[in-house]
């Protein structure tokens, strides 16, 4: 098995923004809306399991973790159901 080097950068922010920026697919951290860093490879379904973590573990609280991945399911279904009535819209036509 070939080493790995592992490195670690650190980066400090005054006013710092943090989002998923879903045109570019990749998760960003700005300081004050002007620097930023771009994590390329952080999908949106990563971004999900952190906020379910952090409302797990940092809030400590499994209620709002539990509420969180069930509205993430309804999303999911809703957008599966509307695709299938396009389908069958198209069909009839």
């Amino acid at each position: 098995m070939p080493l790995r080097t592992e490195t670690t950068f650190e980066y400090y922010f005054n006013n710092a923004s943090l989002y998923y920026c879903k045109a570019h697919d990749c998760f960003r951290v700005t300081n004050d809306h002007e620097d930023s860093v771009l994590l390329h490879g952080v999908e949106q379904d990563e971004v999900n399991d952190f906020i379910a973590n952090y409302f797990e573990y940092a809030l400590e609280d499994e209620d709002l973790k539990d509420h969180f991945r069930r509205a993430l399911r309804l999303k999911e279904l809703d957008k599966r159901t509307k695709e299938l009535e396009a389908q069958r819209e198209d069909a009839d036509e």
